[in-house]
């Protein structure tokens, strides 16, 4: 293996460990030099490789962290407990959204009544519920509201959304539920920045008023590079035709673009003889196709993936001129490290994955399909060359999609065959003739434009026409860290297979993996996942696993089940669930059961209500996925057995109870250390029945009634039951301010130990002995 190589593959170790790990900044660092002076003087080929790989982990441990967050000048966190403050900011980009909310990315100028501590590179993210007007970049937007830091749920397996926000140097967010209180300052001086994204503006201004929305939604994301309006069934039928990339712009439309300028042009260069003989097309035509690409980069968001493949072609066309042969897979292995060097987070944008994974798969295989496919006929190579392509894109990326998105989508491997060349030579050039044809001649250009429309629709059927055929369909795959790297390795085996048969033993370690089980204690537990201000609760005993609740947020646009369930439960290694519990249906409760009703196999169904009175879409998919459905009608406490579990006693205060939360379904199940009581949303009266009938046992692990609110009497319930550990589900500095004082001075005084998600995100709470284990999710692990 060579340098560049050994530089990439220590480099992205390094960043991976340290997800996980935290070294000690002065141990790491003297390591570090050790290392680098051995470089210097140790170059015997059984040592330098070694060492090389080593230097670069290193460095990599010690550059991730400092990435996560704000510069040590800033001072913005000090005037985080201040509450609503006036923000004066600038605009840097704009991004639209499927419900017509609109997200603003603006750079600091003054918080409060001066710019007092900002040091030019405080950034911060704006939502903003509705908007009439959109801002420009490089406006000034004055506004009030509160700030927060940017943070995580704190669950297994959730997208890493602050990390997402570091990469592109935010570290604050703010919130507004309309636009009335943003004031828009146009600056006197317009910048170049301000003019790319007027111009940007005017482009997607024309395709709104020239085509249909759902048409005009796709070629603004083909086009422009803008798909956050792009609704969420859209967005769906792409992924599971495997064409979504088609859909984003990327190195395929950088790279068709110059082609096809470069072929015009050298149509044009080639009538000159005079041109001919002072220099040859391919010296000069480069030059003046690069500004044009720099600039359609910035047009269109300056796109991860387009920059990578602008600067690879940047590099290429470079080392043609002075005539200097370079290997391909170097060149993409030193690009990808020069990258990770000056922006480490990259490795986790999905764009920077699927491209560089997507490219390094077609190169691995490049020689070996040209080699195999030489004796074929003309007539026959195009369609075998292209379908062996999208294979190896396919393979390369396979591990990134069911890391990253939790999706299998075996139709792409056929859309592809026909997308790639219906999108590459029909509605792409004839959309960009189009936008730029109709400054001067409306009408042609959008025939143009609605030719192009046409073409991408026909991509969008044939997706979901494939995508529904027998062994084509997508499937959601939610795999554990085993499971994932098991994946990794035969996908790499299968890439590098053709160059060297030994690669063919990765699979035996990736075999192992998939053996590995999730490590399941015999020991009753329970998991409180962190979902925000709502509840959701996984008990584990008996080789049963019972969910009770399901979460659920304000937002319409975010499915807790689908965000953050799902990809828990696939992290720990459930893939199916013995019972659902529901308390209660309210949707903090309730919100995210229809999609893992949906996408795991769910034995039994319980709650207090009728199928007919839960909401439409539970019920619809309860009996879609014939789960048996268990309705506790009972008064009191009765002994049941749901999903199998033995020993579980569940209660209700009364079934009349016009109040939803003093209906909560409560359950009760023995352990060593003390019964656990989980007991929903219940309030003074429901609270009160409980404490009025006689419990199936002692209580050691209580989760709180209604997030730790005084309207649960905290102080007499923590009085009476004298439980260990008190469990509180409730989101971040929420506006109910749960839990209630009076339910932490309560514990503080009887020496109860409380732990709640807003503070202390996902906790598990093992029986040892006659004790409660109590572990937080953090950095990757229960720890």
């Amino acid at each position: 293996m060579n340098s560049v190589a050994l530089c990439l593959g220590g480099y992205v170790g390094g960043l991976v460990l340290a997800q996980y790990l935290t070294l000690p900044l002065f141990p790491a660092l003297v390591c570090l030099c050790l290392l680098f002076v051995l470089l210097l003087l140790n170059r015997k080929p059984s040592v330098f490789p070694f060492t090389l790989l080593l230097f670069c982990a290193l460095t990599a441990l010690l550059r991730y962290p400092a990435q996560l967050s704000p510069s040590a000048t800033s001072q913005l966190d000090a005037l985080l407990e201040n509450g609503v403050m006036r923000i004066e900011g600038r605009v840097l980009a704009t991004h639209q959204r499927p419900d017509d909310s609109l997200v603003i990315d603006l750079v600091l100028l003054a918080v409060g009544s001066s710019p007092t501590g900002l040091q030019g590179e405080d950034r911060l993210r704006l939502y903003l519920g509705t908007t009439e007007e959109v801002p420009t970049v490089g406006t000034r937007v004055v506004f009030s509201s509160r700030i927060r830091r940017t943070r995580n749920f704190g669950i297994p397996g959730e997208f890493d959304y602050a990390r997402h926000l570091a990469y592109r140097r935010i570290w604050y967010t703010a919130y507004m539920r309309d636009s009335r209180g943003l004031a828009i300052y146009a600056e006197p001086s317009v910048g170049f920045s301000t003019q790319i994204d007027q111009i940007r503006q005017t482009g997607m201004k024309m395709l709104d008023e020239a085509l249909a929305r759902n048409d005009a939604i796709l070629l603004k994301g083909l086009l422009l590079g803008e798909k956050g309006a792009m609704p969420s069934v859209l967005r769906q039928k792409l992924a599971a035709g495997g064409i979504s990339h088609l859909f984003a712009i990327s190195g395929l439309h950088l790279g068709l673009l110059a082609l096809l300028m470069y072929a015009v042009l050298k149509f044009i260069y080639s009538r000159s003889a005079r041109l001919l003989l002072w220099q040859p097309p391919f010296r000069v035509l480069w030059l003046l196709i690069l500004p044009m690409l720099f600039f359609y980069l910035l047009l269109t968001g300056d796109a991860l993936a387009t920059r990578r493949a602008f600067y690879a072609l940047l590099i290429t066309i470079a080392l043609c001129l002075v005539r200097r042969r370079i290997d391909s897979l170097n060149l993409l292995y030193a690009l990808a490290f020069l990258f990770l060097i000056f922006e480490p987070l990259a490795l986790w944008q999905p764009s920077f994955l699927l491209s560089f994974s997507g490219v390094l798969g077609i190169l691995l295989w490049q020689k070996p399909l040209c080699e195999l496919l030489k004796d074929c006929s003309r007539l026959c190579q195009y369609p075998l060359q292209l379908f062996g392509v999208s294979l190896a894109a396919f393979i390369a990326t396979l591990p990134a999609v069911i890391f990253i998105f939790h999706m299998f989508a075996p139709a792409g491997l056929i859309c592809n065959l026909i997308a790639i060349p219906l999108v590459s030579f029909g509605a792409l050039p004839m959309g960009l003739a189009g936008l730029l044809v109709s400054a001067v001649s409306p009408a042609v250009g959008e025939i143009l434009l609605r030719a192009s429309a046409w073409v991408l629709q026909q991509v969008v059927d044939l997706a979901g026409f494939v995508s529904e055929l027998p062994g084509l369909f997508s499937r959601s795959l939610y795999l554990t860290l085993p499971e994932t790297l098991a994946v990794l390795l035969t996908c790499l085996s299968l890439l590098v297979v053709w160059r060297r048969r030994r690669a063919l033993f990765l699979l035996f370690p990736a075999a192992c993996l998939l053996l590995i089980g999730p490590g399941v204690g015999m020991s009753p537990e329970i998991i409180l996942f962190s979902v925000g201000q709502g509840e959701s609760i996984l008990l584990r005993a008996e080789g049963k696993n019972l969910l009770i609740d399901g979460g659920g947020l304000r937002s319409a646009s975010f499915d807790v089940g689908e965000r953050l369930l799902a990809p828990a439960l696939g992290r720990l290694g459930i893939k199916s669930l013995d019972a659902v519990i529901l308390t209660h249906d309210h949707p903090d409760h309730s919100g995210g059961l229809g999609y893992i009703i949906e996408h795991f196999d769910v034995g039994e169904f319980w709650s207090t209500s009728d199928l007919v009175d839960l909401s439409s879409e539970l019920g619809h998919l309860l009996l879609k996925n014939d789960v048996v459905i268990q309705k506790y009608d009972k008064v009191g406490w009765r002994k049941f057995s749901p999903g199998g579990l033995q020993s579980v006693s569940l209660f209700t205060a009364s079934i009349e109870e016009s109040a939803k939360n003093d209906r909560s379904l409560c359950l009760y199940y023995p352990t060593e250390a003390g019964g656990i009581l989980l007991t929903g949303d219940l309030e003074r009266r429901g609270v009160q029945a409980l404490l009025e009938k006689p419990l199936p046992g002692a209580v050691g692990l209580l989760k709180a009634p209604h997030h730790g609110s005084r309207s649960s009497k905290p102080k007499r319930m923590l009085g009476q039951l004298k439980p260990e550990v008190v469990i509180v589900s409730a989101g971040y500095e929420n506006s109910y301010h749960f839990p209630a004082q009076e339910l932490l001075e309560q514990a503080q005084r009887l020496g109860i130990k409380v732990w709640r998600t807003d503070l202390d995100g996902t906790v598990r709470l093992r029986v040892a002995g006659r004790n409660w284990q109590v572990d937080q999710w953090r950095k990757g692990l229960f720890r």
